[in-house]
């Protein structure tokens, strides 16, 4: 699976401004290969660009359960960090 950078974020607004940008090439990149005929090109090319729009794909649709999952572990690490005072 291609890297697109998005699962190495650790901070919840990264990973959403990521997701965004990961969108919006997504989009572009949809309307580009809308324009290629995929059938006349070297199978191995077509493979690549058919394996990285599934790559993509993938990160697309676990991109807003991990940005949910850092936003869950940001609030928990608030909420214990709030609690640490009251224990000492």
């Amino acid at each position: 699976m291609k890297d697109f950078g998005l699962f190495s974020e650790r901070d919840a607004e990264s990973a959403a401004r990521k997701l965004t940008q990961l969108l919006r090439f997504a989009e572009r990149r949809e309307a580009m290969l809308s324009t290629i005929d995929l059938d006349s090109l070297h199978r191995t090319r077509a493979f690549d660009i058919l394996e990285t729009s599934a790559d993509l794909t993938e990160t697309l649709h676990f991109g807003p359960i991990f940005v949910h999952h850092l936003q869950e572990m940001e609030a928990q690490r608030a909420a214990i960090t709030a609690t640490l005072p009251r224990a000492a």
